[in-house]
């Protein structure tokens, strides 16, 4: 025990100088969530003593200390937030996050405000919303009082209404381009009973009938598949420079063009993932592992979190260690918002989940707990998101 909370000082003082490496972070962490019985109150009260508080003021650092010892990490009075961690994995993150971990040799890019504004007092949340371009070139809006749609010998609502008429679906040859715009979620059965749920600023090429050989589809943004089995066809998705192909499966494809890497989850079944003309850099994904390819290199392969990567897809922000500008690019998306920072805004890291359903601001204040704060206004027919920090 003595040699753990020696570690534990000695990783804390490296911090409080600035000299603590993302490993020793890490390591950190790990100290701290995996000596539940080691790491008592006195050693914690020992801890906050070493560590420096010269930018906290004395309020700020009498609510980090009840924050600990109270057991709880950017929980709403509603617990809308639920605790996903271990409590003193938490409160480790809690002090990194508080204390500041810059991003960009010490500050988040800031946006000067030369622009007038106006209070914006909230944002609804995104819906149903999407278009349908045809193989003519031809756009049709898609009704927002319907969830998705259904290809067949016609194409049609989910509720059995027509979508429009007269349009041919005869051909594999013909392709369909179904989009989302920021804001927006749909759905589409494919020709061979495949369904695609397309999540916010997503787009889906896909036939209006798949040829006897193989069924091939194009993602760009993100996407949950739930595939049919067929052993003569397989199902084969191109996202970026990879291309996952499946017989029959559930999984999720994250590859919003502004992320840094293409991320697959896989749900159920077993997928191959392909770097585009190499397959020799194929994996294989069981059931629970999530494949990584980032710019102009090699697929990797690691455990995923199921419920942070399809959360979307049954209405939730789920996050589980999800850093602040993540969870803004989720909240700009759904949002339809442009997310800016002012001034020097700390890292800060979320955990558990909160409905899509619920407004913008609802939602901010319960993002608030996490040691940040934001202003919403709006510019002209621009609606913005300033990140602030909350010292």
């Amino acid at each position: 025990m003595d040699h753990n909370k020696s570690n534990i000082r000695a990783l804390l003082q490296r911090y409080k100088d600035g000299k603590c490496s993302r490993e020793e972070l890490g390591h950190l962490y790990d100290e701290l969530s995996n000596n539940n019985d080691d790491v008592d109150k006195a050693l914690w009260e020992s801890l906050l003593q070493e560590v420096e508080t010269a930018k906290l003021n004395d309020q700020k650092f009498e609510d980090l200390y009840h924050k600990i010892s109270s057991k709880t990490i950017a929980i709403s009075k509603k617990r809308t937030v639920r605790r996903l961690i271990p409590f003193w994995a938490a409160a480790a993150v809690l002090i990194v996050c508080l204390f500041g971990l810059y991003l960009y040799n010490g500050t988040f890019q800031t946006t000067p405000e030369t622009q007038r504004y106006t209070t914006l007092v909230d944002v609804a949340p995104g819906s149903n919303k999407a278009m349908l371009k045809t193989a003519d070139g031809s756009v049709i809006v898609l009704n927002e009082a319907q969830e998705g749609i259904i290809m067949g010998d016609e194409i049609t609502y989910t509720n059995g209404s027509e979508v429009a008429e007269s349009i041919n679906n005869d051909d594999s040859e013909v392709r369909y381009e179904l989009s989302t715009p920021n804001g927006g979620s749909y759905r589409v059965t494919l020709d061979d009973g495949s369904i695609v749920w397309l999540n916010a600023a997503s787009k889906l090429v896909y036939p209006a009938k798949f040829s006897q050989h193989e069924r091939k589809v194009v993602i760009e943004g993100e996407a949950y598949f739930e595939i049919q089995k067929d052993a003569k066809r397989p199902f084969r998705v191109t996202s970026g420079d990879q291309t996952v192909e499946v017989l029959g499966t559930t999984f999720n494809i994250s590859a919003y063009p502004n992320e840094r890497s293409v991320r697959t989850t896989l749900v159920e079944g077993k997928v191959r993932v392909d770097l585009k003309d190499k397959l020799s850099s194929s994996v294989y994904l069981r059931p629970g592992q999530q494949s990584i390819l980032k710019n102009g290199g090699k697929i990797s392969v690691r455990e995923g979190n199921l419920m942070a990567e399809v959360g979307w897809k049954e209405g939730l922000f789920y996050f589980d260690e999800t850093a602040l500008t993540d969870a803004m690019l989720q909240i700009s998306r759904w949002y339809d918002i442009e997310i800016r920072y002012g001034g020097n805004v700390s890292q800060t890291y979320f955990y558990g989940q909160i409905p899509r359903s619920k407004s913008l601001k609802n939602v901010l204040n319960i993002l608030e707990e996490g040691n940040v704060r934001f202003r919403l206004t709006k510019e002209k027919t621009k609606n913005v998101l300033t990140v602030l920090s909350a010292q």
